[in-house]
């Protein structure tokens, strides 16, 4: 029978006071914020091999497979992945808002469906027709909850087959799960976060041009108790998607290595923080040595290099290091940890308020043939907020009982700065019934917890915005002069949940506090809290946000060719993903063609010839 608090209602057990026993703290499932475009199945099927591991887009599945855009592309929501991204399956309809026929019983949410694909005959390397003699195995990887919400028994993943007819579909039931949590999964799976699943295409009524397959899940949200806490729930992670003749149920390998997990911040402490804090000490910033994750999908062990090079964007820095001499890595093994060191400070260049720095990554076994490689790229940035989280919330969080349960993040300045505002990025519920006023306030240091009330912003509600991963910004009435430790919060006015975003993937609880009995106590929450103090002379959030108003893009969003005015003395234009990583670099033209991008959000850097780079940014929607 489904709980009142389904998604992680932990009751911090204090037993100093009786009073305490009834404040609670509360995590929901995330809902990520997207438009997609409108798709259409492909005309033309595809042929085999079929192979996804979700590394090649973001936020949307790739479109040259996949005929539908309801699942969440993302390194966050999967635990301890086979490759770097997963694609995830919550409740949530192509805006991120929970289905308005979402109930408490088990109910269709989430559809990934492929392009057509031609069973009947391959082609490489020359024609013949496909038989059940030639052995086809249909694979793929699944984890249910991951760092999201776990679905629960009657929850379901299912997988069908299918065969196109004219314009429909029959389709027909070959596997499904129940939902579980993480943790009885585990103990199913012998320890291991991903299960592999191994089917064989036997039956002739598949070896047609049309075949195609999909997945969709069976959820359920809360009852109506706690409107509030109806966000994202029931999460699945999928990866490695592979359908091939010639397999057997022993072929459960692939030639492939590749980096996984989140990727590492250079930081000690914070994901991002403002240039001007990491000057004034950097050595006490810089981390000493970070995390890397590695798989081997291959049935062949692998001796891998792994090498690094960090490139200041729109600045002079740039070096590579190797960060320890070759290790080896045994066949089939997933998301297999390393420590490696950090080789040197990020340049300190006085005359920037901002900066940021592209990391990336790479391993490669070049005893093969053709040689293994794989890349990873992170964007560490400089710029005028902290922030401990990584920019995916997982989940939601808040606190009973309300009003006037409050929660705070502890952040410590380098020298003295401005208090400006506070980002904060908050989750859709079921008809946003968290749509509730609260205070946002900030707090002194006292023996390690919030202390004196230094400022209160009154009476502001949530803003949501529908573009992925946005803050909302909460700009303060007067500017506030603040040195070493502080805090910043939300005071909760109405009864239930104000469903802030929580990044799950890695704990900073050490940071976070609540207070819904008169006193602080630290929080029992693996993760961050996401907000973010803005602080410095002026509101900018980092290279994306400094653009010229002269200077217009358009169509937004572009499908075919996106248009550039304004620009009278263009050198070079470089288009990056939400990664950082450099998609394309040309000279300037006023004309560039997108058509063959991914669908998604992209940052144009345009330089001119003075050296100023005006960035803009964009949407391709085919």
């Amino acid at each position: 029978m489904k709980t009142i608090f389904k998604h992680t209602a932990w009751v911090l057990l204090l037993c100093l006071a009786p009073a305490f026993a009834t404040a609670q703290e509360f995590l929901t499932g995330f809902n990520h914020n997207i438009t997609p475009p409108i798709k259409t199945r492909e005309a033309t099927p595809l042929t085999l091999p079929f192979y996804d591991d979700f590394s090649s887009t973001r936020v949307y599945p790739d479109s040259t497979l996949w005929a539908d855009y309801n699942v969440f592309v993302n390194a966050g929501f999967p635990l301890n992945s086979v490759t770097r991204s997963g694609a995830t399956f919550d409740v949530l309809d192509a805006q991120g808002r929970v289905y308005d026929y979402a109930i408490s019983n088990p109910f269709v949410a989430e559809f990934l469906t492929s392009n057509l694909i031609r069973l009947d005959s391959v082609f490489d390397p020359e024609p013949k027709a496909l038989t059940p003699a030639d052995s086809l195995y249909f694979s793929f990887f699944y984890q249910p909850q991951g760092n999201g919400n776990a679905p629960e028994a009657l929850d379901s993943l299912v997988l069908e087959f299918g065969v196109a007819q004219g314009l429909d579909t029959l389709w027909h039931h070959i596997w499904s799960t129940p939902g579980r949590t993480l943790a009885q999964f585990l103990i199913e799976n012998d320890g291991a976060y991903f299960k592999q699943v191994m089917i064989p295409i036997t039956d002739m009524a598949y070896f047609k041009a049309g075949f195609c397959f999909r997945f969709y899940n069976y959820a359920s949200i809360v009852n109506s108790s706690q409107p509030s806490s109806r966000g994202n729930e029931d999460n699945w992670n999928i990866d490695v998607v592979y359908l091939n003749y010639g397999r057997s149920a022993t072929d459960t390998s692939y030639p492939k290595v590749s980096l996984t997990g989140t990727t590492p911040s250079f930081l000690n402490r914070y994901r991002a923080m403002p240039y001007k804090h990491f000057r004034a000490n950097p050595t006490a910033h810089i981390a000493e040595k970070y995390a890397l994750f590695f798989s081997n999908l291959d049935n062949q062990p692998h001796n891998l290099k792994h090498q690094y090079t960090v490139d200041q964007v729109n600045g002079n820095q740039h070096y590579s290091h190797t960060s320890h001499g070759t290790f080896d890595l045994e066949p089939e093994t997933y998301c297999r940890p390393d420590t490696a060191m950090v080789a040197q400070l990020f340049a300190l260049d006085f005359d920037r308020d901002s900066t940021s720095f592209l990391i990336r990554h790479y391993i490669s076994d070049s005893t093969c043939n053709p040689p293994l490689v794989d890349s990873m790229v992170y964007l560490q940035g400089f710029y005028n907020y902290f922030a401990y989280d990584d920019g995916i919330p997982e989940m939601g969080f808040g606190v009973e009982p309300s009003p006037g349960g409050s929660f705070a993040v502890r952040f410590e300045l380098s020298e003295l700065d401005t208090l400006r505002g506070v980002q904060i990025l908050f989750n859709h519920t079921l008809n946003d019934a968290n749509d509730q006023y609260f205070d946002i306030v900030v707090w002194k240091e006292n023996n390690g917890k919030p202390g004196d009330e230094v400022y209160r912003l009154t009476n502001r509600k949530p803003i949501w915005d529908d573009q992925i991963y946005r803050f909302a910004y909460y700009q303060f009435g007067k500017r506030i002069r603040l040195n070493g430790t502080f805090y910043i919060g939300i005071e909760q006015q109405g009864s239930g949940l104000l469903n802030v975003g929580f990044d799950a993937s890695a704990d900073y609880s050490q940071y976070n506090f609540i207070n819904v009995t008169g006193a602080w106590q630290q929080s029992s929450k693996r993760g961050a809290i996401m907000m973010r103090p803005v602080v410095g002379a002026g509101y900018f959030i980092g290279v994306n946000e400094n653009t010229d108003a002269e200077v217009t893009v358009y169509p937004i969003p572009a499908s075919t060719t996106l248009h550039i005015d304004g620009v009278t003395d263009g050198v070079s234009i470089a288009l990056y993903d939400l990664t950082g990583r450099k998609i394309l670099q040309r000279s300037f033209t006023s004309e560039l063609p997108v058509n063959q991008l991914c669908d998604g959000l992209y940052f144009l850097n345009i330089t001119t010839a003075s050296g100023n780079v005006i960035t803009k940014k964009i949407i391709v929607k085919p």
